[in-house]
């Protein structure tokens, strides 16, 4: 005698009904869970700006002055030019000891450049330092660039490439103090050139008391991130001051002085840049077709991460400001009050909520 007892289970239409319900769910999770994510990189890369804020307070306590940028400004020419007359180092080389990067710094030769033709600085300026790379970021390779074609210095070291930088020191703005629209470029219509004026982390070394708009109301470093080897600099190797060549002693010589500057590197004092437009610029094309590319007609030209305040965070960007705190920098800030925050002797007042 066979058992009435049906089996139970899903009919076809029931799991299909789950299968539906299950993707609606996750359908309307996933922004959540990737904003949550977004939350916690932008909030590592603020932790990074703050580390960057502790290791340049502590280079003045020691040193009685903030470093340069490594990128300045020669002010003896009109209109002012961009010149690299600090040694051939950036800012964030130089603050490595204050930031518990003493072995890495140990490591470096700050008499020649950080890409010398041997390959002496080679080891130390390969590394990876974490804190120079906002989590956020994206760009063609790692956290390394590749084999630079016109860097001999690689071959010795290894060929493994340079550490990146996702951060820079803001070393002038020259934004139209006018406000009127000067037409230079497409991305930058608001530049004028003989407007320039410094940042705090410029030529030499800076005082605080030189910092007259107050250290809480100037930028001293901000994010410049995803910049790769596909970006090219205007300066080459040579460039020195706008009037003269580079000198080969004393400064170093670099790996090539016909190649253009990288300055997507952590050690490469062209990782400084100048604020001439608004954050997260959406002005394209903003790089060249491929790395290492001999293509100059984007160099420079300040649209989106070539050279101005970027970032991958949605709405605006992070900036370490000179007092060691660091804000979020929106992308609708107004051209003058951004002037204002990045000059550190103009006298301006800028109130809280106007960024």
């Amino acid at each position: 005698m066979r058992s009435s007892t049906r089996r139970s289970g899903f009919t076809l239409i029931e799991l299909l009904v789950v299968i539906a319900i299950i993707a609606v769910l996750i359908a309307l999770l996933l922004p959540a869970v990737q904003a949550a994510r977004e939350a916690a990189r932008r909030s590592q890369c603020t932790n990074n700006l703050k580390q960057l804020g502790l290791a340049l307070h502590n280079y003045e306590s020691s040193n009685g002055s903030f470093p340069p940028g490594g990128e300045s400004t020669n002010f003896k020419v009109s209109p002012p030019a961009t010149q690299f007359i600090d040694g051939g180092w950036s800012t964030l080389a130089r603050i490595l000891p204050n930031m518990e990067g003493g072995a890495v710094y140990n490591s470096l030769n700050f008499s020649v450049d950080y890409n010398e033709a041997t390959g002496m600085n080679y080891t130390g300026a390969s590394a990876v330092i974490n804190v120079f790379l906002c989590p956020s970021s994206s760009r063609s390779g790692g956290s390394r660039d590749s084999t630079d074609p016109n860097g001999p210095e690689e071959a010795v070291g290894g060929n493994k490439g340079y550490g990146y930088a996702d951060y820079g020191a803001t070393c002038y703005t020259d934004i139209n103090p006018t406000g009127q629209s000067t037409a230079y470029s497409a991305a930058t219509p608001y530049r004028l050139k003989a407007s320039r004026a410094n940042g705090v982390l410029k030529e030499g070394q800076t005082r605080i008391a030189e910092i007259i708009d107050g250290t809480s109301n100037t930028i001293a470093i901000g994010e410049d991130a995803g910049r790769d080897e596909s970006f090219m600099s205007p300066y080459m190797e040579s460039y020195y001051d706008g009037t003269n060549a580079r000198p080969t002693l004393g400064q170093g010589a670099g790996s090539n002085p016909s190649a253009y500057r990288r300055y997507w590197r952590w050690a490469e004092p062209d990782g400084a840049y100048g604020v001439s437009g608004a954050p997260n610029n959406k002005a394209r094309p903003m790089k060249a077709t491929s790395g290492w590319s001999s293509d100059t007609s984007t160099a420079g030209n300040n649209a989106g991460a070539n050279d101005e305040l970027f970032s991958f965070h949605s709405g605006g960007v992070n900036a370490l400001f000179g007092d060691g705190s660091v804000r979020f920098i929106k992308d609708s800030i107004s051209l003058l009050t951004l002037r204002s925050l990045v000059t550190m002797a103009g006298g301006e007042v800028v109130s809280a909520d106007s960024f």
